[in-house]
């Protein structure tokens, strides 16, 4: 009989046991990590579907706007514990690895993808109703100011970037001083700024600061945790029984979706830390006990490996919908924007989103000419890392892409300011 090693905790005797199955930290990865952001995914693409099809007179869907704010505590705050999970490598590394290759990856995307994204605000800036600063001047300034003040729907690779260079300054930070005051800037960031601050509205800080940096010091907390705590994080997945985490998941969405116990308590300090860190073990647990449903584990599971592509042209192809919909007549003309089709419009446009992406990914891959939309060329490696007197970092070729390896979410704050 094949012999399985059982994780361990950290330090601890591996135990052997003859006649199990075999579990491996792979095939973990694929049954809980990948599920989890998969998960992540989908909400994204729901709530940003559901807010820009609000732009072309879709009425306000009161399923939708329950959901999206029930989830909003998971969405955000447990992508940036997947990628947490897989930052512990690079944060090990040298500098010349990290610049050379993660972060020259995060960069390249951040700028590159950000055209489609001025080309889509300026034409939908001219069909949809309710689109705002959508000129090209103003448009080539956001994108000319974005590596300082990152804004609307790539932030989050901007606050990978800075995650990044954090995390590699401060390892040799004791975890648990770095985890303190990670959370106690977490707690003050939410509970102060988000709420406003010496009489600022939320929006108006959001507006100053831009987006990336409006809230990216409140997430810190969850990628550093997970990235230092990562083989703890896979140990106790695997070593908590299944029931236990389907009676968190189930816990989590009585207390904090259901019965919504924070809601009226929002602005008192450290409430919306609480519910992400809730938000966080309810999303593991969510994933986990997902695992008992094969086909909807796997389909997220795989739809979590290819992230990347999903993020980046989602939203594209969501205006482009949003665009056609309201050419053909807007709610008075056009029957799948009207209740009740304008529920299934939101899921058939996600879905039709979510396809796109996905074939953006495997064309990238198959075709060398487009290499480049998710992958930087070796020219743009070597001059972030100043090594021009090489063909290229050889050690970059044995290394992942980020389509294959980093996690990424959206903002749950729609690029316009509106909410569904």
């Amino acid at each position: 009989m094949p012999r399985t090693v059982l994780p361990s905790w950290p330090g601890a005797a591996s135990r052997v046991r003859p006649g199990t199955p075999r579990v491996t930290p792979t095939a973990a990865r694929a049954q809980w990590v990948d599920t989890a952001r998969g998960l992540s995914i989908v909400l994204v693409v729901l709530l940003h579907t559901s807010l820009w099809l609000r732009q072309a007179e879709m009425p306000r869907i009161e399923a939708f706007s329950t959901l999206n704010l029930a989830f909003e505590d998971l969405r955000m705050p447990l992508f940036f514990a997947m990628a947490g999970l897989f930052a512990t490598k690079w944060l090990r590394s040298s500098w010349r690895e990290l610049l050379g290759s993660k972060l020259a990856l995060l960069l390249w995307v951040f700028l590159l993808w950000q055209i489609p994204i001025i080309a889509y605000r300026i034409i939908g800036g001219d069909l949809l109703p309710g689109m705002v600063e959508t000129a090209l001047p103003q448009q080539l300034a956001t994108w000319a100011w974005s590596p300082l003040r990152a804004n609307a729907e790539l932030w989050f690779l901007w606050a990978l970037i800075a995650f990044f260079l954090a995390g590699r300054l401060l390892r040799r930070v004791p975890t648990g001083v770095l985890l303190l005051g990670a959370a106690a800037v977490s707690v003050l960031w939410s509970g102060v700024l988000w709420q406003g601050f010496a009489g600022w509205e939320p929006g108006e800080m959001r507006h100053l600061l831009g987006t990336g940096f409006n809230k990216a010091p409140a997430y810190f907390i969850f990628f550093i945790a997970a990235a230092r705590g990562s083989s703890l994080v896979r140990d106790v997945v695997l070593r908590v029984p299944r029931t236990v985490w389907a009676a968190a998941a189930a816990g989590w969405f009585v207390v904090f979706v259901w019965l919504d116990v924070l809601d009226g308590h929002r602005g008192v300090i450290g409430a919306e830390f609480l519910g992400q860190v809730c938000g966080v073990l309810g999303g593991v647990a969510l994933a986990v006990t997902l695992q008992w449903i094969p086909t909807v584990a796997r389909g997220l599971a795989y739809l979590g490996r290819h992230t990347l592509e999903v993020y980046l042209s989602h939203t594209t192809v969501v205006v482009a919908a949003c665009c056609a919909l309201y050419l053909a007549g807007g709610t008075a003309g056009n029957p799948l924007l009207a209740v009740p089709w304008a529920w299934w419009t939101v899921w058939g446009v996600s879905a039709l989103a979510i396809a796109a992406g996905l074939l953006v990914g495997r064309a990238s891959r198959a075709v060398p000419a487009l290499r480049p939309l998710l992958e930087p060329p070796a020219a743009v490696r070597r001059a972030i890392t100043g090594d021009t007197g090489r063909a290229g970092l050889s050690s970059e070729r044995s290394q992942p892409s980020l389509t294959q390896s980093s996690a990424v979410q959206l903002s749950a704050t729609h690029p316009t300011g509106g909410t569904t």
